[in-house]
């Protein structure tokens, strides 16, 4: 009975045994399990963040890219032209490209950026902005001082830095008396007339020969000698030109020769580059030995290329015939004057002549100065209406795209709104650069009408002048 009772303990041990040991195994397979599941909901987790981070960073770099828009007229010149800018647009062709794009994921910003991307117009933009400011709105004409080419009564021409010469005869027949003046008192008169009458800026010199000694016989060679400038060659000054001619009185011989040869000195010390003209004012021939055709010759044929005409005062058919040899050799023209009534006819010719030239004057500068005026004009006017042109042209075809991609239902009523405050925004902008050219050609019309002015005025006065 004893054994069989100590085999049923050991029996009871060992599967007491056997069921902690089966009890510890599942407790240690449910830890296991426990670890390994939070285990995997770590590495899921971490996951899970990883993928997120790369989402959002690939989001923004497609989908929520910095777009900036231009606020400026700088900045909008700096941007590149869209794709189909110009007349590279093309309606249907930017419709099938905003077919091809998606834009549910846009936004207004982004939306507006594409659509410039196709239609900017900013490099041609830029073409007109460089236009506009270096354009020069100053009017370059330049209006002559004095009529360009004026003509005396001999035909010659006289610009405005012509130097006129007067040699006048004082010889003693100078005192003989026609209609109850000497010779000389009316030549001296009709002198200062003419003299006056001369372009503004013409030069005029005063020469008298044979004014000393007598016309004796004895004092010849005295008076022969004789020749003196008694007003240099200068603008016209009336005072003083009043006092030269009163400082000598008709007394001897007639070297006419002489004073034309020493006229040429009185050349040489002037401008080169101006006209020289000589009038000489005599009743009679050369009465000193001399050659006054030789004279007149030479000097016209100098370097100083001077023009001899030839005044005859009362001259007899003898003088007349050797004074007009002296006209025709000095390249110049001989006129007879016989009369006070001569001489104020001469100068009434000279004054129609001269106005007529100041008429001219005033119509020919006007003129180039209106031509310039409305050429400068017209041009900024045609750039300004282009410039316009395109500013609409761009907002139209950007606003175009927009209700095409609305209609479609590519975009939302609200950013088509949104991108339709950029596009007015934009063009406003642009807009208010028309206010440049605006201003230039209100520059040039300033100017044009002061300029047209100023040469009616001095027209006018010029004429005024001559027409009493």
């Amino acid at each position: 009975m004893s054994v069989i009772k100590e085999s049923c303990d050991v029996r009871k041990v060992l599967f007491l045994f056997m069921m902690l040991l089966l009890v510890l195994g599942v407790l240690s397979a449910c830890g296991s399990d426990e670890t390994s599941k939070n285990e995997g909901n770590n590495d899921q987790s971490k996951a899970e963040e990883t993928g997120t981070a790369e989402d959002e960073t690939e989001g923004k770099s497609s989908d929520e890219e910095e777009v900036e828009i231009s606020t400026t007229l700088e900045e909008i010149l700096k941007e590149k032209s869209g794709k189909y800018f110009g007349n590279g647009y093309n309606e249907a062709i930017v419709h099938r490209d905003l077919d091809e794009k998606s834009f549910q994921d846009k936004d207004s910003f982004q939306v507006y950026n594409y659509l410039l991307g196709l239609m900017s117009e900013s490099e041609a933009y830029k073409e007109y902005y460089d236009f506009a400011e270096t354009f020069n709105a100053s009017i370059e004409t330049t209006v002559s001082s004095t009529p360009e080419g004026m003509k005396l009564e001999d035909g010659q021409v006289v610009n405005g830095t012509s130097n006129i010469a007067i040699l006048l005869d004082a010889s003693g027949s100078m005192a003989q008396k026609i209609g109850g003046k000497t010779k000389m008192e009316l030549a001296k008169q009709a002198i200062n007339e003419f003299v006056a009458s001369m372009p503004e800026g013409s030069n005029i010199s005063l020469r008298v020969y044979g004014h000393k000694g007598s016309n004796s016989d004895s004092d010849k060679d005295v008076s022969c000698s004789s020749t003196e400038i008694v007003y240099e060659l200068n603008p016209y000054n009336e005072a003083n030109f009043k006092d030269s001619l009163n400082s000598f009185k008709p007394t001897g011989w007639t070297p006419i020769a002489k004073a034309i040869s020493e006229t040429k000195k009185d050349f040489t010390k002037a401008d080169g580059k101006a006209q020289n003209i000589i009038y000489v004012v005599s009743d009679g021939i050369e009465t000193c030995d001399g050659d006054p055709v030789k004279a007149a010759k030479e000097l016209h044929d100098s370097n100083i290329k001077a023009v001899v005409n030839i005044i005859g005062f009362d001259v007899d058919s003898n003088g007349q015939k050797q004074l007009l040899e002296v006209a025709e050799a000095g390249g110049g023209e001989f006129e007879t004057v016989d009369s006070a009534d001569d001489f104020k006819q001469m100068w009434e010719r000279e004054r129609v002549r001269l106005y007529n030239e100041w008429s001219a004057w005033s119509a020919d500068n006007y003129n180039d100065v209106s031509a310039e005026q409305s050429d400068k004009i017209n041009e900024l006017y045609s750039q300004k209406a282009d410039y316009s042109n395109l500013t609409y042209a761009e907002k139209n075809h950007l606003e175009d795209a927009i209700y095409y991609l609305q209609n479609k239902e590519r975009i939302s009523s609200e950013v088509r709104e949104e991108v339709g405050s950029l596009i007015q925004q934009r063009h406003k902008i642009l807009d208010e650069y028309n206010e440049r050219y605006k201003e230039l050609i209100e520059a040039v019309e300033t100017e044009g009408k002061s300029m047209k002015e100023e040469i009616d005025e001095k027209g006018d006065e010029m004429k005024d002048k001559y027409q009493n």
